[in-house]
């Protein structure tokens, strides 16, 4: 629910997360689902509002996700890591959910079980985010750089980690 007082359960506007479109359904062949980047602290895209979340996908990169995204009913993917310049210690975990999310969605498309859109939240929406968000990519067909030019397209700033962005080349 979005209210612009403050009601058990309610998310204020100025607390939303707010996403940048990544990649448009259909824009990838096969993909049925928009695949959107950002924050959960972020101002920077559009606002997420909850409705979304129960006909979508969240995957959550810092945990901080506000819980009524959580309650809302569609699926939640917990993928938390720490933002160091460094490939995060869970690594295989967060490369397995891209693949499995991926998978998922060239599966579903077309269906009535597909996601309307994904997305992919940290803090901010730049490093940990632009990370899944740039495997997810790869796995849906996307050259590494190609994904990489396309998040900083979308959301200037990010993949400023040296580590995170040689992950989603490919190196």
């Amino acid at each position: 629910m979005l209210s612009n007082a403050a009601e058990p359960g309610s998310v204020l506007r100025r607390d939303m997360p707010h996403a940048s479109l990544l990649v448009a359904a259909g824009e990838i062949a096969g993909l049925g689902a928009g695949i959107w980047m950002g924050g959960a602290h972020s101002h920077v895209g559009q606002p997420v509002e909850v409705a979304h979340a129960a006909s979508g996908v969240i995957v959550d990169c810092a945990g901080d996700v506000p819980a009524a995204y959580r309650e809302a009913g569609g699926q939640w993917i917990a993928c938390v890591f720490t933002d160091l310049d460094a490939p995060p210690p869970n690594l295989a975990t967060i490369e397995r959910h891209a693949r499995t999310l991926g998978a998922a969605l060239a599966r579903r498309n077309g269906s009535s079980a597909a996601p309307e859109n994904v997305y992919i939240l940290c803090t901010h929406g730049m490093n940990r985010s632009g990370l899944v968000a740039g495997l997810l990519l790869r796995e849906l067909g996307m050259a590494g750089p190609k994904a990489i030019e396309r998040i900083v397209e979308r959301r200037p700033g990010a993949l400023s980690n040296v580590a995170f962005r040689t992950i989603v080349a490919g190196g």
